[in-house]
């Protein structure tokens, strides 16, 4: 039987439906693709299946490039070409905003899709070390064995050296397997992250400049990996702040912060790392910095006067207790910047319940060649 595929989903999986009306999810395929199935599994409310065979391929489709693809777990998004990966991404976040948030698309503004390099973009990174074998990869597809890698075509140039001669990353490796930071996989995870000059392994503090600011982070810390879209990221949520007190909540080591100040304006930052606030203390020197994990921060907070308050959570979103917090300091603006808008529909949903109306929406397309993006969502009231 032959399978014509709907639309992509949340993760990047094909949505198509079986003759009982059953909803089945599969994955390397494009919207409007036919397609011959099997491997079917029930889950709980869909089927998972693979393809056999592709009847009727997609124009949007191409062979891809990595010769890891297919084995490496890195990049899953390789078989779709580069200029049509981000408008796949955005129609998933609206999909998913309409279905989670139930708010209509048509009901809010959405801004033009920022895009960048498709390759040789990623400046952060974890590597997966075997020391006993001096082999360095990644996590293969679906499994915990080890793709040993000699070029990673994401990566920047800085990082593909560290894997053309990987000295510093088996000496890294031996600091982390005796304190004892070692990865689940059974193999060592070392982070790695450039930086203008040097390469940061673990907790080495290097420089980064970003715009007009100069950062300070390790390789430990978490810092946007796309050096090429992140000045226009930080720029857009900085330009929609409003008014002269702006609280920064999962602020990280202050990157919105940073651009967030300007004279006679109070920025707040709250994060729950002290590594974070230790470092962003150095570059962003005008803030008030509190760490202590937001949710129990705010609660503290009742009644405060706020004019905008800036959002940044992990893919988990927000704490159910949040967004009435928020409400309750009659901020005027919410900034919502989402690595998953599965948790973002959902908490626009609550925000909803306080009064907030999504005034408009941007996807950045942060990480080609693979299903994630970055999205901002502005919320007045």
């Amino acid at each position: 039987m032959a399978y014509q595929i709907e639309k992509l989903i949340q993760g990047g999986a094909g949505l198509t439906t079986s003759k009982e009306g059953k909803r089945i999810l599969v994955m390397d395929v494009l919207p409007g693709e036919l397609v011959e199935l099997g491997h079917f599994q029930e889950k709980s409310g869909y089927i998972r299946a693979t393809v056999q065979n592709i009847l009727q391929a997609s124009e949007d489709r191409i062979t891809p490039p990595c010769p890891y693809w297919g084995r490496c777990g890195g990049c899953d998004f390789q078989y779709a070409k580069d200029e049509v990966q981000g408008v796949l991404k955005e129609g998933i976040v609206l999909d998913n905003i309409k279905r989670l948030g139930g708010i209509d698309p048509a009901s809010f503004l959405t801004e033009k899709l920022e895009t960048g390099p498709a390759w040789g973009y990623r400046n952060r990174v974890r590597f997966h070390v075997d020391i006993a074998e001096r082999k360095v990869g990644f996590l293969a597809r679906k499994s915990k064995s080890l793709v040993p890698i000699e070029h990673c075509p994401i990566l920047c140039e800085k990082l593909n050296a560290l894997l053309e001669n990987p000295g510093r990353l088996f000496e890294a490796a031996r600091t982390q397997m005796f304190s004892n930071r070692g990865g689940s996989s059974g193999f060592i995870e070392v982070p790695a992250f450039s930086g203008d000059d040097e390469v940061s392994l673990l907790d080495e503090v290097v420089k980064t400049t970003v715009g007009d600011h100069i950062f300070f982070v390790t390789a430990s810390v978490f810092f946007q990996s796309n050096e090429y879209l992140l000045p226009a990221l930080t720029s857009y949520v900085a330009s929609h702040a409003v008014g002269s007190t702006v609280m920064d909540l999962y602020s990280g080591v202050g990157t919105f912060s940073a651009f967030l100040q300007q004279p006679g304006r109070q920025v707040i930052a709250v994060e729950r790392q002290k590594q974070c606030i230790s470092l962003a203390k150095r570059h962003t020197p005008y803030c008030e910095f509190y760490s202590e994990p937001v949710e129990q921060w705010a609660k503290r907070q009742k009644g405060a006067a706020v004019d905008t308050v800036v959002v940044d959570p992990p893919r988990v979103g927000l704490d159910a207790s949040l967004p009435s917090l928020i409400a309750s300091w009659k901020s005027h603006r919410i900034i919502y910047v989402s690595c998953n808008s599965v948790t973002l529909g959902r908490d626009l949903q609550r925000f909803a319940s306080e009064g907030y109306t999504l005034s408009q929406v941007k996807v950045f397309d942060l990480y080609p060649q693979t299903f994630h993006s970055e999205v901002v969502a502005i919320l007045d009231r």
